[in-house]
């Protein structure tokens, strides 16, 4: 049964594989997922729920004795409803087409991750996804009115809220936006859009070697207020990794080279503000000395080759396998300090190791990534360096990747023993036979 299967169901962007799955069923509509998963709950057979894979948790990877319920034929965009703003989508939707058809009406759906084109929107509400812009629009949460879910034992709840203001009792679709799919299986949304913005900019900063990042970040929230969008942070090995690569189709200027590097984007409705606004910031920080130069976007393509350095990461990480990646959640106060210590630790532990640090650092997200690292021992001490960095019970082991498998050994890090046992009893609860992505986020007994 398992030769059927194609190898891409086997594993997410991870890589690891933990196992040989019994089957793979690919349900069209969300009576077939209840179907689906009310006979799995009968037999105890536990299930892993698959959306575009994009993960890197180990999360929609299946074990041994798994069947695969993959969501990519739920693909319909039911409805975009251009009065309230509203999408009905089914949980299999691509990011990209979402946000694809709803432009074409004058709206879009603001959450935006680099792996637009493969993710799936189920997934990215079942790890509460955030990307780029999540300093003005949120997580995928804020974007959420309502899901409809199937429970483990097939029961349906739904259908989704559409409303803005929904007070009748508990917000049940709130339990299931970041569980992983360990409570329930998300099966069609509906999603808060967006207009799309007329005007957006992209500003590219190299920062002086004694500037902090929340300073540069604290003065573009008040310069720029509801018109910033994204707050991207290189720090400089990252700059001259991605420099450094072929076929960057803009070259920066070499004030760039050994410093941090800062995306700024902003959004608005006439380009007379918008460039007036850019113009205040850039200037009064040029002459504090804070910046040591700046490259603004003219049109959409110099816009997305400045994305390019950001995003750049996939051709980096390639050249430093097998690598450990890293989604941390610190106040932004708190990041240039984090980076520092790890990179000290990193240096002197493991010298034969690479590190790059970038992240959203408008919401507190960190990542890096540190390779080649050849041996489960040295992947064990990138942990302990990179993790023991973090301030205990202030600072998150994962801002947006989710705890998958991969780190869920470092979770009372991020969450207390009470909170914990109070995530199991809902698992408990709720899927009592425990078929539901058994062994992501926790163990249960």
């Amino acid at each position: 049964m398992t030769a059927a299967i194609d190898d891409t169901y086997l594993n997410d962007w991870s890589g690891t594989r933990y196992g040989t799955p019994v089957g793979l069923e690919r349900p069209r509509t969300t009576d077939e997922l209840a179907s689906i998963l009310r006979e799995a709950n009968q037999s105890r057979l536990p299930c892993a729920i698959q959306g575009g894979r994009t993960g890197v948790s180990g999360g929609a990877s299946p074990s041994n004795h798994e069947l695969i319920v993959s969501l990519e034929r739920m693909n319909q965009i039911e409805e975009i409803d251009t009065a309230s703003g509203i999408a009905i989508v089914g949980a299999g939707v691509v990011l990209e087409n979402l946000q694809s058809e709803a432009e074409k009406l004058g709206w879009t759906f603001p959450i935006d991750l680099a792996s637009r084109g493969t993710c799936q929107i189920g997934g990215n509400a079942a790890t509460n996804a955030g990307g780029c812009r999540v300093i003005k629009y949120g997580t995928t949460r804020q974007s959420v009115l309502g899901l409809e879910a199937v429970l483990a034992n097939g029961e349906v709840l739904g259908p989704p809220n559409r409303l803005l203001k929904n007070n009748a009792g508990y917000s049940l679709s709130s339990l299931f936006i970041g569980s992983e799919g360990t409570l329930g299986v998300i099966a069609r949304l509906a999603l808060r859009l967006v207009p799309v913005p007329p005007v957006r900019r992209t500003l590219l900063v190299a920062l002086n070697e004694t500037t902090n990042v929340a300073d540069v970040l604290a003065a573009a929230k008040l310069s720029l207020r509801d018109a910033l969008s994204a707050f991207e942070v290189m720090w400089e090995d990252f700059v001259e990794a991605a420099m450094a690569l072929p076929g960057n189709e803009r070259q920066l200027p070499s004030s760039f080279r050994g410093r941090r590097a800062v995306l700024i984007e902003v959004e608005g409705s006439d380009e007379a503000s918008i460039e007036s606004l850019l113009e205040l910031y850039v200037t009064g920080q040029m002459e504090d000395g804070t910046l040591l130069d700046a490259v603004l976007s003219l049109s959409n393509q110099d816009a997305q080759d400045l994305w390019n350095v950001r995003d750049s990461v996939a051709e980096l990480q390639a050249g430093m396998r097998p690598y450990v990646g890293f989604d941390i959640g610190v106040t932004p106060g708190k990041h240039d300090a984090v980076v520092t210590a790890a990179k000290i630790e990193l240096l002197r532990s493991l010298p034969q190791c690479k590190s790059v640090f970038f992240g959203h650092v408008g919401d507190g997200n960190l990542h890096a990534v540190v390779g080649p690292c050849n041996s489960r021992e040295e992947r064990a001490e990138v942990d302990r360096i990179v993790y023991g960095q973090l301030p205990p019970l202030e600072s998150s082991i994962t801002a947006e990747h989710g705890v998958g498998r991969k780190r869920k050994p470092f979770l009372l890090k991020s969450r207390t023993q009470t909170e914990l046992n109070a995530m199991k009893t809902l698992k408990s609860a709720m899927d009592p036979n425990n078929i539901l992505n058994r062994g992501r986020i926790f163990d249960m007994p």
